[in-house]
């Protein structure tokens, strides 16, 4: 949209050693191929977190599969 600046979120900020989520090399470590491994094997993978920490990190996951389905976006799993 070239009305629009699109910045690579979230961003370091203040004393941050990085620029964005978007340049982070740790992030490029993460291929696909990994990501779906880690998700369809989790033995020794997990990480617990707090009951309420876990339904409030549900609102947007829902909200992003909401907007996946209004827009007939093909998603992955069953969430």
């Amino acid at each position: 949209n070239p009305t629009k600046t699109f910045v690579a979120a979230p961003t370091g900020g203040n004393g941050a050693t990085c620029r964005s989520c978007a340049n982070c090399p740790w992030m490029a470590m993460n291929g696909l191929k990994s990501i779906s491994e880690a998700l369809e094997n989790p033995l020794g993978k997990e990480i617990t977190v707090d009951v309420d920490l876990a339904e409030k990190a549900l609102i947007p996951l829902h909200r992003m599969l909401n907007f996946a389905a209004e827009n007939q976006l093909k998603v992955k799993g069953n969430a």
